[in-house]
């Protein structure tokens, strides 16, 4: 075999830039596998070291960032409301996640929340009181529909029915339930004015009787439709309330002011600008008494958090006690004397930390770690059976957490390694054989190349001798016919009968190859339509059959009409020409051809047959080759350019067609083609 010197510069390029530098890195790769367990151990051990150091980082990032928006959203604390008229205008307010509430102090004062004074008072515990027989018979006598009417009316009537003050507002009570039961608003209302003028008096339904009465008072004005005079009632308990000393019953009144401006929300009639005023008013006023309740329920944490002035260097300080936890911020996180106290939202503020450190720990699946809380319950990671600890370290300044890490199985090490080393194996076998493979197809290209080149060389030759020989016969029949030795009128018209034959040979090699270069530019070449294959089959018959007819050989033919295909007339008609014409090359007297075009099902076939030389098997694969003859191009006496069936192959796949070869040597050939038929 030869090959051309660019060919052999490719394969030396191949074999010292790929096959070369592939030995040499499977050479160290084979090395470094062997030290895999050792590498895996050292690995563990970085990954350890790198994981807590991860994790330490992730919960003090998220604390700080935590920080920061406390930082921020404490910049909006001076500018909350304070008086009834601010509390009906939108502030700003910023919420953190894991923060339930933020207290900003300023030179030791309270700036945030401030909406009462800085003294609680704790709700009274009525539960051990029992009821006088005057609140009995009261409450016997509601029981009774009977007989409330007649004691409503006494009552009513009566002045002072009972001897101490205290009995005197539990009468009252028992009007104002009796007149609400009866519907007589405008009655209760009236009593309802004179028990508020007494507040802080206890009777049997209730602890404090104050908010109880403010509700029940705007539930009746409410009943009564008269929507204004309730909505001035609760802003005048609000004002009542901001000017109040003391808080006794923060939930009491948070209890009042959600229902009672709440409702005001679903009044029908409310102006747009009341409304929006109205939802600021509750958004704002329950924030702050939220707050205040929170205040007064760990008065003592505060007061110790305050009274601490020891601070880290970041300026932040954690208490933990009574299931709350506070941290307080100062100097130098924030500026001047201010100081902001805020009560971790537990939940929400672990949620955040466990957050991150999943994200974190995501990266080091193979390490095993626990964090667990101050309860031993597990917050992340696992707790193996068997390992031993290799250290424990606290972490997070809110929470008493432990984070563990733990020894890791020689065996588990050793079988992660053998898995690594089996995918590196497994890696490294997979280069070689597409190096081997890569190797294979690059020589089997550049043998092909060369086949290829050869071929070609055939077909120049074959088609330059082709084209040649009827040009000669041409140009010779024409000068004798020029200078006029041919006298006879029958040899001028034998001579111009071979001048035609030499012209239509010479006419159809070169539609031939025309036809091929049509078919190297594809389908953006053909034009398409719907078509009758019997009819196009049926004129490259007839065109051809006088050759056949010559030569001796024998035609059976079936156009069976209706056989619509969807193609390009030219390339359909060189296909038919191209079997019909090899059939008649290859097929000597006396012999039969049989061309055929009939319907199948879906499909529309075409068959030409013949009794020919045939093809031997081995030839079979590569008849349907660009430039490629059977047997030595130079000596076969058939003449053809070698592009024939290569256009026949190329006419059926653009045409989606498949064509099939049955042929025995010396038996003769059949070639079918089916197409896809169309309506």
């Amino acid at each position: 075999m030869h090959f051309s010197k660019g060919n052999l510069i490719l394969i030396l390029v191949f074999v010292g830039g790929i096959i070369l530098p592939t030995a040499i890195l499977s050479f160290l790769g084979f090395r470094n596998i062997q030290n895999e367990m050792f590498l895996a151990q050292k690995n563990f051990d970085e990954n350890q070291a790198a994981l807590e150091k991860d994790i330490e980082d992730a919960i003090e990032k998220e604390q700080e960032k935590i920080y920061q928006e406390t930082k921020a959203a404490s910049l909006f604390l001076y500018e909350q409301p304070r008086s009834l008229l601010e509390f009906g205008n939108a502030a700003s307010f910023k919420d953190v996640a894991g923060i339930e509430a933020i207290f900003l102090y300023n030179n030791g004062k309270l700036v945030y929340p401030d909406i009462s004074s800085k003294h609680f008072y704790p709700t009274h515990d009525f539960s051990s009181v029992v009821a006088s027989v005057n609140e009995q018979r009261l409450f016997e006598a509601e029981q009774d529909s009977s007989s409330r009417e007649v004691l409503l009316h006494r009552l009513i009537k009566t002045n002072s029915p009972f001897i101490t003050k205290n009995e005197q507002v539990v009468n009252i009570l028992g009007i104002i339930r009796l007149c609400y039961k009866e519907k007589n608003y405008e009655e209760a209302l009236k009593w309802l004015k004179v028990l508020e003028s007494n507040p802080h008096l206890q009777g049997y339904l209730h602890a404090d009787l104050t908010r109880s009465v403010n509700l029940l008072h705007f539930e009746i004005l409410v009943k009564q439709k008269k929507h204004a005079e309730a909505e001035d009632y609760s802003l005048s308990v609000l004002n009542q309330f901001l000017q109040s000393e003391s808080i006794e019953d923060i939930p009491s009144a948070k209890f009042f002011f959600e229902t009672a401006f709440s409702q005001i929300l679903s009044f029908e009639d409310l102006s747009q600008e009341k409304r929006e005023s109205f939802w600021n008013l509750r958004a704002n006023f329950n924030r702050q008494l939220g707050y205040m309740e929170i205040l007064s329920k760990y008065r003592k944490n505060f007061e110790d958090l305050l009274s601490n002035d020891f601070m880290s260097k970041d300026g932040i300080l954690y208490r933990s006690r009574d299931d709350v936890t506070l941290f307080k911020m100062g100097y130098p996180f924030l500026s001047g004397n201010q100081i902001v106290i805020a009560k971790i939202d537990t939940e929400a503020f672990r949620a955040r930390l466990i957050e991150r450190v999943k994200n974190v720990s995501q990266r080091w699946k193979n390490v095993p770690f626990s964090i667990i809380d101050e309860k031993d319950s597990l917050l992340a990671g696992a707790i193996p059976d068997s390992s031993g600890v290799i250290s424990q370290t606290r972490i997070s300044g809110a929470f008493d957490w432990e984070f563990s890490l733990y020894e890791k199985d020689m065996k588990e090490i050793r079988r992660e390694s053998r898995q690594r080393m089996y995918l590196m194996y497994g890696l490294l076998l997979f280069s070689l054989i597409t190096v081997v493979f890569g190797s294979f197809f690059m020589l089997r290209f550049i043998i092909q190349e060369h086949k290829l080149l050869a071929m070609k060389a055939n077909f120049l030759s074959s088609v330059s001798h082709e084209l040649k020989t009827p040009l000669t016969s041409i140009k010779m029949f024409a000068e004798m016919m020029a200078r006029g030795r041919v006298t006879k009128v029958e040899k001028v018209q034998e001579y111009s009968g071979l001048i035609g034959k030499e012209a239509t040979r010479l006419e159809n090699l070169i539609g031939a190859i025309l036809n091929y270069t049509r078919m190297e530019h594809g389908t953006g070449a053909f034009k398409w339509e719907r078509l009758d294959f019997s009819v196009c089959a049926k004129k490259v018959f007839e065109a051809v059959e006088d050759i056949g007819v010559e030569k001796g050989l024998e035609f059976h033919t079936k156009f069976e009409p209706g056989a619509y295909v969807m193609g390009d007339y030219t390339a359909l008609y060189s296909l038919a020409q191209n079997l019909i014409e090899n059939a008649i090359k290859y097929t000597n007297a006396p012999g039969e051809i049989t061309i055929s075009v009939y319907n199948e099902e879906d499909r529309a076939v075409f068959s030409v047959a013949d009794t020919g030389v045939g093809i031997d098997s081995s030839e079979q694969k590569n008849i349907f080759n660009d430039f490629y003859r059977v047997g030595d191009e130079m000596t076969r006496s058939t003449k053809g350019s070698g592009l024939g069936l290569a256009i026949v192959k190329r006419v059926a796949e653009t045409h989606k067609a498949t064509i099939s070869l049955s042929s025995k040597l010396g038996k003769g050939s059949t070639f079918t083609v089916r197409f896809k038929k169309v309506d």
